[in-house]
């Protein structure tokens, strides 16, 4: 069984029944490249607030003849656009993910976001070309983030699904991070009246897009997209390389049994649409996993932190950190979050599992916002409480790192069904990006209307609501195969948080059953003979 330095990372229960060679350079190496997905979004979603401040684009763009509410109403369109391609590009990704798998769509879109950021830096007097420009970036980052996310979760085994997903979290927020740090390197080195001051920050934006164009044919296809296709030949042949394991392992078969029934069982549903529907109006466990996930989105925004992440500069113009110093603590943000982020995936996500670091980070966050809030509208210009302000910024990328952030995408790709997986996804994905949008845009607006602390007073709010909801909804997912995620839900929903522990715990045991089952049989038939009747049985 596993062990060495994967064995100090993830739980030791989940590592009991994982042979060591499935935990392998290839299997890391593939979810390296998988999740740079992440950093299609990251990167451009925070080095735009330090650009739209850059001397020369100013002047370049005109956007000093605007008046203070259309000022504010262009670089909410500027800084928002992105999300609105994040939107259509996540509800898009479904037909592509379904007809093209998740390799050809991740690379497709990988090569879109390279060209949108092309045009981007192409311009330096069109706004709308830079608006435009983003609304592409946007587009291909909104689809990367489905199929990234669903793409990763599909090759991981259990044991390290949730480490390896959260490396999606993890680029991310690297690019957040290289974005806030590309800004200041640009304001330190480059002359303000020099173009190349903003565009040097634009051209660190090609780095994921490159990467993933470049290694992902070296990538392994989802073994099962192939069982959804009806290919269970490729399927196996995918298992196998991934695990580095033969066909007629037991740990392979379990796995390669697992995702051909779990296809049988949705034969007999359309997995149109139209079936969607159908299936969430009768099947109440798929619409309490369907909801909570939904649920979560609504937490990830409402948190706070991609409005912080957009609008970083101008916060902590507010607060008193102005000039160099805010491009400076913008770099330092960021590096706390990759490294919260990092942290979770190396040792939170499988020791302490998804449910309780989400409780534990979100619940940091409601404080620090609270704080925000209680200094913008009650003690502005306090110097001791502005500082603490700054603190509780660190303090929330902390918090974020460990909580919202990997799990507001990584319960995405793991509480659905193969057949329906791709679709629901799509749909959580695109309400994240319509929340986004909608903060995002009208924040300053928000500002403008009721004071700096309007927004976080309705962040505190909203979070404390979706925190206790959390708690008594969701259960641990961890070491769970994907395709048992529907008995984890079968409870009502305001019961299968509370009684989390002994439901994964009932789950894995039955699971275990099933790998002795499968070993016991193999054992009397003969690997090849059960492999091939496995196969004729399930198809």
């Amino acid at each position: 069984m596993a062990g060495g330095f994967s064995g100090a990372l993830i739980n030791k229960q989940a590592l009991s029944t994982t042979p060591k060679e499935v935990l392998n350079w290839y299997l890391y190496f593939c979810a390296f490249i998988i999740t740079t997905s992440g950093g299609l979004h990251g990167y451009n979603s925070s080095n735009i607030s330090g650009i739209l401040k850059m001397t020369d684009f100013i002047h370049g763009f005109h956007l000093k003849k605007y008046s203070t509410a259309d000022y504010a109403n262009i670089t909410g369109w500027v800084t928002s656009s992105i999300v609105i391609g994040g939107l259509a590009g996540s509800l898009l990704s479904a037909p592509l993910n379904d007809m093209f798998g998740r390799k050809k769509t991740l690379w497709g879109m990988s090569l879109l976001y390279l060209v949108g950021c092309v045009i981007q830096i192409a311009t330096d007097s069109n706004i709308n070309q830079v608006i435009g420009a983003r609304v592409i970036e946007g587009f291909a980052g909104g689809a990367a983030t489905v199929t990234g996310t669903m793409y990763v979760s599909e090759v991981s085994p259990a044991s390290v699904r949730g480490l390896l997903g959260a490396l999606f979290s993890t680029n991310i927020m690297l690019g957040v991070c290289l974005g806030y740090w590309g800004n200041y390197g640009s304001i330190l080195n480059i002359s303000a009246s020099s173009h190349w001051q903003w565009r040097v920050p634009l051209l660190i934006q090609f780095i994921p897009g490159v990467i993933i164009c470049a290694l992902l044919p070296f990538v392994v296809e989802s073994p099962r997209w192939y069982a959804l296709k009806g290919k269970n030949d490729d399927a196996l042949a995918s298992l196998v390389r991934i695990r580095r394991l033969p066909a007629d392992h037991s740990f392979v078969l379990q796995e390669y049994t697992q995702i051909l029934g779990s296809i049988e069982s949705e034969r007999n549903i359309s997995v149109s649409w139209v079936g969607l529907g159908k299936e969430l109006s009768k099947n109440k466990s798929l619409l309490r996993r369907f909801i909570l996930v939904v649920i979560v989105q609504f937490g990830f925004n409402f948190s706070g932190g991609n409005s912080i992440t957009y609008y970083q500069t101008s916060i902590l113009t507010t607060i008193g950190v102005t000039g160099n110093s805010a491009y400076l603590f913008s770099g330092i943000y960021g590096l706390m979050k990759v490294a919260a982020v990092f942290i979770y995936a190396l040792i939170f996500a499988e020791r302490f599992g998804r449910r309780k670091m989400l409780l534990i980070g979100g619940i940091i966050n409601i404080l620090c916002v609270a704080w925000i809030a209680i200094y913008l509208g009650a003690l502005p210009g306090n110097k001791k409480a502005g500082w603490a302000s700054v603190a509780s910024i660190c303090i929330f990328a902390i918090g974020y790192g460990i909580g919202w952030a990997p799990n507001g995408f990584g319960l995405n790709g793991e509480l659905f069904p193969t057949g329906f997986r791709s679709k629901m996804m799509s749909i959580c994905i695109a309400v994240q990006y319509l929340l986004n949008f909608l903060l995002v845009r009208f924040f300053p607006n928000i500002v403008a209307s009721i004071g700096g602390r309007g927004p976080f007073i309705i962040f505190a709010c909203v979070s404390t609501a979706i925190v206790i909801y959390i708690f008594v909804a969701l259960p641990e997912v961890k070491g769970v195969a994907i395709e048992h995620m529907e008995s984890l839900f079968d409870g009502s929903w305001y019961t299968n948080g509370l009684r989390s522990s002994e439901l994964n715990k009932a789950v894995r045991d039955e699971e275990e059953k099933q790998a002795k089952t499968i070993t016991d049989a193999k054992a009397g038939a003969g690997s090849e003979e059960y492999l091939e009747k496995s196969s004729r049985d399930l198809v």
